[in-house]
């Protein structure tokens, strides 16, 4: 019989900070252990590594999408859609299951191909060390500053900037906006908190992206934003308006705060280990294996959630129809029958693949992108500054959704 947990304690201010021994408990009782609806809302959770990879392929599994939650609330789709936040994300390909989300991954996907990805390179490294220009000016003279506002955020920001065709002098107008956007379904008792700041946000939005697709129409150019306009007014893509608004918004933040988070992560871990740091210094071209590493260890998005669409099971718990389970990315990447010395950080470990981005249909569109981000940034970065020290104590996220810092304080001279 399988023993039934409680996620209490993943849900306290301890468990959003480090979820690790929790995550260590469940690998006890083996990949997936039930829990009781009543208490937790989900009838399962799912934490081992052939059991998450085998939920995210599963058809049976499907994401949150808007028929499910107008039969979750019972018909009355007026409960839902009467937020902006939420609205939004339904329309998007991050929440839809087929044959919605078939019609509209294929032309967002052009938009990320290896050809597409690899030309950016040379953007990508122009502003990198733009960044790295900003941090030496505002670090001179031995100077304190936020890692996480003066690179970690500025970096991602500009880069699927670039790629979209959101102007340069706009970009740091979005993070104010993006992670309140992207927190509408971190779980816990204060989620209507975040849900008034997600509808603002997502009404600021819709708004801006709306006048930029304007804009794109009577003007186009050479970016993704213009391309998808393209393929809409020629036919190739089968997509609404209002979609294509949407999901701008659910490609903006998802090109952003997964690298944001992994940059500052990365950071953090390396700095807690001068040997480790100093060979990535000596040798970029180990950039790939790190920064594996990195979203193993410290997965900067540490959950999703699926529904059955029939009765169904997941390593032997049931899951009934309609029934709801927590998917936990995190706790994945720290299963011991797939990773040896899960809780080591060690970039030298052979077969290195994490769950991070997901798998499956709902593999990340921007996995690509982010990884080349990432591997660029953070060699150039300690190349830069030898001397960069973390000069106080760094402010973590109190969040479930994502892990990473707020702000971490630095000198680099």
């Amino acid at each position: 019989m399988q023993t039934m947990v409680a996620l209490a304690d993943l849900f306290s201010p301890e468990g959003r900070k480090d979820p690790y021994p929790f995550y260590a408990r469940l690998h006890e009782l083996g990949q997936a252990c039930p829990l009781d609806p009543a208490v937790d809302r989900y009838s399962a959770v799912v934490h081992g590594y052939e059991a998450v990879e085998r939920v995210m392929r599963d058809p049976v599994f499907r994401m949150l999408d808007y028929a499910y939650l107008d039969q979750r609330t019972g018909g009355q789709g007026e409960l839902w859609r009467r937020r902006p936040s939420l609205r939004t994300l339904q329309r998007t390909v991050f929440f839809l299951n087929p044959p919605d989300h078939t019609r509209l991954r294929r032309p967002l996907a052009q938009a990320f191909s290896a050809r597409r990805i690899a030309a950016l390179e040379p953007a990508l490294i122009r502003l990198v060390d733009r960044r790295l220009d900003r941090l030496e000016q505002l670090g001179a003279g031995g100077a304190r500053l936020d890692f996480m506002a003066h690179f970690a955020y500025p970096v991602p920001s500009d880069v699927i900037g670039e790629l979209m065709g959101v102007p340069e002098q706009d970009r740091g107008w979005f993070p104010a906006r993006s992670e309140p956007f992207s927190l509408v379904l971190e779980p816990g008792p204060h989620n209507w908190r975040y849900l008034i700041k997600g509808d603002r946000a997502a009404r600021e939005l819709t708004a801006y992206f709306a006048h930029l697709v304007a804009e794109r129409r009577a003007a186009p150019r050479d970016d993704l934003i213009s391309a998808l306009i393209e393929a809409q007014q020629s036919g190739a893509a089968d997509i609404g308006d209002e979609e294509l608004v949407a999901n701008l918004i659910g490609l903006y933040n998802a090109g952003f705060l997964t690298s944001v988070h992994s940059i500052g992560n990365g950071l953090m871990l390396l700095c807690r280990r001068p040997a480790l740091r100093a060979e990535l210094r000596q040798r970029p071209e180990l950039a790939a294996a790190y920064v594996e590493e990195v979203l193993r260890y410290k997965t900067p998005v540490q959950f999703g959630v699926r529904w059955a669409a029939q009765d169904t099971e997941v390593m032997g718990v049931p899951v009934p129809a309609g029934g709801e389970v927590l998917v936990l990315l995190g706790a994945a990447n720290r299963d011991p029958r797939r990773f040896a010395e899960p809780d080591v950080f060690d970039p030298h470990r052979p077969d290195n693949h994490p769950l991070s981005f997901s798998v499956g249909p709902h593999y990340c569109l921007g996995a690509a992108l982010s990884r080349l981000e990432i591997q660029l940034a953070l060699p150039r970065l300690l190349r830069r500054f030898p001397k960069l020290a973390v000069a106080g104590e760094p402010r973590t996220l109190d969040l479930m959704t994502f892990h990473g810092y707020e702000q971490i304080p630095v000198t680099v001279a």
